[in-house]
């Protein structure tokens, strides 16, 4: 140990100890914090965890090779947070069909290494500033390298924002609300900040930074209970969402043989009593398969169906591929692009439909709706997960929405909902998203938590934006969420049902989760340079 801790700091000697057993360890205790996400949200699970994180990374600072030991340490607890965590990804392979299963350890494991380098360089940077500083200073250090590795993971090639340190805290819940302030990615900047003072606590056997981690966890529940206590209960008047809930398998969906029931399943639970008061019935990404906006024999089964029941029907929110021919810019040929879409469907008295508005989507899945690397990846065999077309294309912006009988909203469809900050703004004369459609298809990671944490993540985004969230998500959790993260009934895959919910009022934010984004990427940026040059100056 160095002078400058010795007498200081006592470092536990399993934080110094080498070898396999010493990683393996580590893997388990970034595994463990996996427990503070949803369905469980054990979030003090994930503080200690990212604790113990801290005081292993100061472990090993001393000792030989310093910076290889640090990122090896932040890889390896990576792998475990991230394996842990998001195994429910390989479920997509395998409902895909056998062919698809080989491609699990290359793309799945893949991804865990790729994420948990981010983790690793941070560890190494870590290590290497924090070398021979005072304990304090290594916090300072460990909380911007850290989250800057988050930041870095949520942006590059496309960007993985999933379970951040911030998603142990249940959405909706006393804490949760200080993302309104601070998003997402605040709210994890502050919960490393806690981990590295009880992390000071285990360090210099000194209460004090304990009770300031505790202190500002009491601040962060004070507040949303304040917040939560005044919330406001307004609805948008003349609107009455009918969310469906059929569960099924998406090998079932897949399978021609079988789609149609699926389908079938989703129009009984449309046509359940009481359709005469509903004004929008909402639909799932998944539960059509393909260019469902071509189908006319469905497009008029349902507008014949719905017309029955009520005399004025609905608007069908629903997802589709849509196609589009345009020509190459390269080449001049036509082309067939083909796009992700939330469509909404109207019907006049005789049930004739028509397709009144359509909304793209942007943020597409990597392996899943398009290849990287582009037409020259998949000439060589790549496929994608779910779909047969080729590589769906993205929408050039994300744009509001102006569905009949809805405020202007924000589709967000599936993956999107996971990016903090994409919700448009009002700028131009362009109105302001008075709520978020999330129209998901969970159905592909079966039985697992991965919908939990999915439907944990989309409700951040109402409580970011101060939106309220309307999610349909096949194989998920349904439900109509205020600008709080809450609502007073959820739909959970458990039998073919539908939910009824009025649509609450928007509070709106105060601030833009971009500008608050990169704010952070700036402080945690200087942090780290003020480290790295102290460093080199000691």
């Amino acid at each position: 140990m160095s002078e400058r801790r010795r007498g200081v700091v006592a470092v536990p000697p399993l934080a110094r100890r080498r070898g396999w057993l010493a990683g393996l360890a580590v893997t388990a205790i970034g595994a463990f914090a996996a427990l503070g996400f949803a369905p469980f949200h054990i979030w003090g699970a994930t503080l200690l965890s990212l604790s113990l994180l801290f005081v292993r990374l100061i472990g090993v600072s001393d000792g030989d090779r310093p910076v290889r030991a640090g990122f090896r340490t932040g890889l390896l607890f990576g792998l475990g947070w991230f394996s842990a965590s998001c195994f429910w990804i390989a479920s997509a392979f395998i409902q895909r069909g056998p062919e698809f299963i080989p491609m699990i350890p290359p793309l799945v494991g893949g991804l865990a290494i790729l994420l948990s380098l981010f983790w690793g360089i941070a560890g190494a940077l870590t290590v290497r500033f924090a070398r021979g500083r005072s304990v304090w200073w290594a916090a300072g250090l460990f909380i911007a390298t850290y989250m800057l590795a988050e930041l870095a993971r949520g942006h590059v090639l496309s960007g993985f924002p999933w379970n951040m340190a911030a998603y142990a805290f249940e959405p909706g819940g006393a804490i949760s609300q200080s993302a309104s302030l601070v998003g997402v990615y605040g709210l994890s900047l502050i919960a490393y900040g806690i981990a590295a003072l009880f992390g000071i606590a285990l360090l210099t056997r000194n209460a004090i930074s304990a009770v300031g981690g505790v202190a500002i966890l009491v601040v962060l529940f004070s507040f949303g209970q304040l917040r939560l206590a005044s919330a406001s209960t307004d609805i948008q008047p003349g609107v009455l969402l009918r969310l469906v809930d059929a569960p099924f398998h998406q090998s079932e969906k897949i399978n021609p043989a079988t789609t149609n029931q699926v389908i079938d399943n989703h129009i009984r639970a449309s046509l359940a009593p009481g359709l005469e008061d509903v004004t929008h019935l909402v639909w799932p990404e998944g539960a059509v398969n393909g260019l469902a906006i071509e189908d006319e024999r469905l497009l008029q089964i349902m507008g014949e169906l719905l017309v029955r029941a009520d005399d004025s029907p609905p608007v069908w929110l629903m997802n589709s591929l849509r196609m589009e021919i345009s020509p190459d810019p390269r080449t001049g040929v036509a082309k067939s692009r083909y796009y992700n879409s939330a469509v909404a469907v109207t019907f006049d008295a005789s049930g004739f439909p028509a397709i009144a508005a359509t909304n793209d989507k942007a943020k597409l899945v990597p392996f899943g709706e398009f290849i990287p690397g582009g037409e020259i990846v998949e000439q060589i065999g790549a496929r994608l997960v779910s779909t047969a077309l080729g590589s769906i294309t993205p929408a050039p912006e994300k744009r509001i929405a102006q569905f009949p009988g809805l405020p202007p909203i924000s589709p967000q469809i599936c993956y999107e909902v996971i990016f903090p900050g994409l919700t448009p703004r009002a700028r131009n004369g362009r109105p302001a998203p008075q709520a978020i459609l999330n129209q998901s298809n969970d159905a592909w990671f079966g039985a697992t938590t991965g919908p939990h944490q999915h439907a944990a993540i989309a409700r951040y985004r109402a409580i970011e934006e101060g939106l309220p969230l309307i999610r349909s998500a096949a194989n998920g959790i349904s439900g109509v969420f205020d600008p709080y993260g809450r609502a007073d009934r959820v739909l959970s895959a458990e039998g073919i049902d539908h939910l009824d919910a009025v649509l609450p009022m928007a509070i709106g934010s105060t601030v833009s989760m971009r500008q608050v984004n990169a704010a952070l990427l700036l402080i945690n940026l200087c942090l780290f340079l003020l480290g790295a040059i102290g460093s080199r100056r000691s």
